[in-house]
């Protein structure tokens, strides 16, 4: 019994590598340097946190990065998998393993745990604060895995931090009304509360322990400040304000970069004239308190957070920022960070698809995202038209119902979040919008499951006549 399981999990991991498989070698994006270096040199960087460094670290045990995203894929398989079985209990493993090999390749999911990238971590630490929640008979080391996965996937990704908060509370708030009669009864919110507040600690902890900070965030006014220049906030409040004040960014309101990418990576923007990513700190907080403290300034920001959010629901493309003959130049920080520390593996990196391989082959996600963005419409059109019936929703097990309603949740609060505090980009989005089609699946689930008892139950009456 115990091998089988074993083995389930094992190919359930498997079926998640596929695009690594199909590329030659883990994908890479152009922040995957700067995790591996941070892991690896124990480095806090400015602008990530240091947890998936350490992941990479630990679970490379320097010798793979296909020891990585086995490891993270085991990790998304197993929550995924007590998802469905919170459904349907006796589902079939075969059944299961299929339908991940399909999400695996036309949508993100396998697209993302393939990847070495903190970004399929979004989905792990909403599932695993939902597994918490509910009032299941979990065994008392389940728990403790679940609690585990929801500390570590929180603290993979910064905007984790927000993004699980505001699901918490939202959930709190829809099973306080009557659209999901008795979910109220269903959840406890106390041991999620209690988690995600640890979780907060421990990134605090660890930053302490490798860089003698508790600062869990370095470079959150930098990110911030590039969201007012895209918006054009800051543009705005400099022209109104410079008469007044001498910020540190007057003497360049008239010659700001055109984008936020430009005033964060390259070397001769405002920012590294103004002290860079830590030295920057002190002026740049001062020009972002008056900017919320400026009622014409702060309702400039609301509108724009606004329309980013819902421009960001739509930013559901596969593959951004993997197709880019970048990775292939040895100075390009994944290629520098792989030939560091994984030197052996370097031929095989250089001869994947996303690199152009010997063939020239190479990656090309015009058909997924033909079939990914079709079953994104497919499965919104069938969630509307079941969840704004109530008698329809009467027919879905509560369970299904707070386990869709969370996802979906999830999904608006990862657009509000990245939409409004960073940038309108697809690969923010697709990480998690991919669950939307999940949702649909378990939804079906649940409607055969429904329908096997009503008949059961029909059977049985007739039996006592």
């Amino acid at each position: 019994m115990l091998f089988k399981k074993i083995l389930f999990y094992l190919l359930a991991a498997f079926t998640l590598l596929i695009p690594a498989f199909y590329n030659g070698y883990p994908l890479v994006y152009s922040d995957t340097g700067s995790y591996v270096a941070s892991g690896m040199d124990l480095v806090i960087p400015e602008h990530r946190t240091i947890m998936y460094g350490l992941f990479i670290r630990f679970f490379s045990f320097n010798f793979s990065i296909w020891l990585v995203v086995f490891v993270q894929s085991l990790i998304v398989s197993y929550v995924l998998w007590h998802i469905t079985r919170v459904i349907n209990k006796t589902i079939s493993k075969r059944l299961f393993l299929i339908g991940l090999s399909l999400l695996s390749w036309f949508t993100g999911l396998g697209w993302y745990t393939s990847q070495i990238m903190p970004d399929i971590f979004t989905v792990t630490a909403i599932g695993t604060l939902l597994l918490l929640a509910l009032k299941k008979d979990y065994k008392i080391y389940q728990k403790v895995i679940f609690s585990l996965l929801l500390v570590f996937s929180i603290n993979a990704h910064f905007s984790n931090y927000l993004i699980s908060i505001l699901t918490v509370l939202g959930l709190f708030v829809i099973t306080r009304t009557k659209f999901i009669p008795n979910a109220k009864k269903e959840l406890s919110f106390l041991l999620p509360t209690i988690i995600v507040t640890l979780s907060i600690l421990t990134g605090s902890l660890i930053n302490y322990a490798v860089g003698s900070t508790f600062k869990i965030n370095q470079g959150s006014h930098v990110f911030l400040m590039g969201k007012m220049l895209d918006s054009g906030v800051l543009k705005s409040f400099l022209v109104d304000e410079c008469k007044n004040d001498n910020y540190v960014l007057c003497n360049c309101k008239d010659s700001l970069p055109v984008t936020s990418r430009e005033l964060l990576w390259n070397t001769n923007s405002p920012l590294y004239q103004n002290g860079g990513w830590t030295g920057s700190e002190k002026p740049f907080n001062d020009i972002l308190f008056d900017i919320f403290t400026s009622p014409k300034h702060l309702a400039l920001f609301t509108y724009n957070a606004i329309l980013s959010s819902v421009s960001q629901l739509f930013q559901n493309d596969v593959g951004s920022g993997l197709v880019s003959n970048w990775y292939k130049d040895p100075t390009s920080p994944p290629y520098a960070q792989i030939a560091k520390h994984f030197p052996f593996e370097l031929n095989q990196y250089k001869q994947t698809r996303q690199n152009g391989n010997l063939w020239d082959q190479g990656l090309d996600f015009t058909f997924i995202n033909y079939i990914n963005n079709m079953f994104l419409v497919i499965s919104l059109g069938l969630l509307f038209y079941i969840f704004t019936s109530k008698t329809k929703r009467k027919s879905i097990d509560i369970h299904a119902q707070l386990i869709i309603v969370t996802f979906l949740l999830g999904i608006a609060v990862n657009a509000i979040v990245v939409g409004s505090l960073a940038n309108v980009y697809d690969r923010l989005q697709s990480r998690i919008s991919w669950m939307l089609i999940f949702c649909m699946l378990l939804l079906l689930l649940s409607k055969k499951e429904f329908l096997k008892k009503k008949t059961a139950s029909f059977l049985s009456k007739q039996k006592s006549y």
